[in-house]
């Protein structure tokens, strides 16, 4: 159920099948000199579709923009604050429950820290504040270790091999690898000088074969992670 091209009488019919929802958030930010700006959103919406084909749930509208702190400084790359993306999921949090739902999932196909940290603190907000069940998951923890390059992460095999799958016309060649090294402790104000080509990891690896299988792998962590949301007691 695809809440943006339902009307209101088929989303309160489908209310009366689940309640349950998912929510996909991604980012408009560069993913190397190969991959579209859309990757990380594209990914978020294919795997809830497929999950929401598998199982009754709806899929609402994704938010395409995120915190984007690596990335900054790449053309392409949209980055939005750590308390916006903090304010907008709590007011959409508080929003899907007021419609009537009492579970939300939110998928984000970006990983970053603060990106994570700002969705995290949004659901605390929002599950302390109305009767609502709320969980978090990048599908990326479902996949990264199926990588063949170690480390691979931003816009290398990964993420290369799913977007041959997902929109392969989208793909402009498969550039080689880059693994950039960044500081482990340091703060910086600004790391687009060590990101090279914006790549890391290696795309020269990637396959549509590959893609299938992470792409059926981050479709069953999902769904595993719909079943505790859904079945999880809440305390009284």
């Amino acid at each position: 159920m695809i809440l943006e091209e339902m009307s209101w009488p088929e989303i309160e019919a489908g209310l009366q099948v689940t309640r349950t929802v998912i929510l996909p958030v991604g980012a408009t930010e560069e993913h190397g000199p190969h991959l579209p700006t859309c990757t990380d959103t594209l990914q978020a919406v294919e795997v809830a579709g497929e999950v929401a084909r598998r199982r009754d749930v709806f899929v609402a509208p994704a938010l395409p923009y995120g915190v984007c702190r690596s990335t900054r400084g790449f053309p392409g790359t949209i980055s939005i604050g750590q308390e916006a993306l903090r304010r907008v999921i709590y007011d959409l949090l508080l929003a899907f429950r007021e419609t009537g739902f009492q579970c939300v999932l939110i998928l984000t196909g970006h990983a970053g820290s603060q990106h994570m940290a700002a969705l995290a603190e949004a659901a605390q907000r929002a599950v302390a504040r109305v009767d609502l069940r709320v969980s978090l998951v990048t599908d990326f923890e479902f996949i990264a270790g199926l990588a063949e390059a170690p480390g691979d992460g931003h816009a290398g095999e990964i993420e290369t091999s799913r977007m041959l799958v997902l929109r392969e016309d989208l793909v402009k060649g498969l550039p080689g690898q880059n693994f950039p090294q960044r500081p482990v402790h340091l703060i910086m104000k600004d790391v687009r000088h060590l990101m090279g080509n914006g790549i890391m990891g290696d795309p020269t690896l990637a396959s549509q074969a590959k893609g299938r299988d992470l792409m059926e792998a981050a479709v069953q962590g999902v769904l595993g992670v719909l079943e505790e949301l859904e079945s999880y007691p809440v305390p009284r």
